[in-house]
């Protein structure tokens, strides 16, 4: 079990050792996490995308209550871990579903995506990312993501090519936050 803070928001974790950070909360989703939560916006309909054990759901889910909370990943592990995470910390917001993308939830429409994206699978997996997180944001929703800054000029550039701009939200040591977001 892993404590994870961030903001005012304290959670209780069990992670695994085969899943992203299995330690604990990372410190780019933690810039992310922390960037969110600070712009003030209420959301809607949350998505976290390739959600791993779960901790940018659980703090999304947490922060918004009101809001539709979703997770998605392609591991099974992952998904069965998230399932624990909500329970033990009582959510009821924040659904966890099985999907390759968007499969399972081609239906859906978010006002906010966020994700700290599998770049280790490749640039064609992120662009492909970000373009789909396009097609399935309501106008005005807006694309979260946090990259190590050495990714920032490929990542900007696609989302820039799919959005028609971006921004840098936040600057860490070592990640960027950068967000996209959708009109008309």
């Amino acid at each position: 079990m892993v404590n994870v803070d961030v903001a005012d928001i304290r959670l209780r974790c069990e992670t695994k050792p085969d899943l992203f950070s299995p330690k604990g909360l990372d410190t780019g989703s933690r810039l992310l996490l922390e960037t969110i939560i600070k712009q003030g916006t209420q959301y809607q309909c949350v998505l976290d995308w390739g959600c791993g054990w779960g901790a940018i759901g659980l703090i999304l889910a947490s922060q918004f209550t009101n809001a539709k909370v979703v997770a998605v990943d392609s591991d099974i592990a992952a998904i069965a871990a998230t399932k624990e995470n909500v329970a033990i910390n009582k959510l009821t917001n924040l659904e966890v579903i099985a999907s390759h993308g968007f499969s399972e939830i081609s239906d859906f429409k978010f006002d906010l995506i966020a994700s700290n994206p599998p770049t280790h699978r490749g640039r064609e997996v992120v662009d492909a990312m970000i373009q789909q997180s396009y097609d399935h944001l309501d106008v005005d929703g807006v694309l979260a993501i946090v990259v190590e800054a050495r990714l920032k000029p490929w990542v900007a550039r696609q989302m820039k090519l799919v959005f028609g701009n971006y921004k840098i939200a936040k600057r860490g040591p070592k990640h960027v936050v950068l967000i996209a977001k959708k009109s008309e």
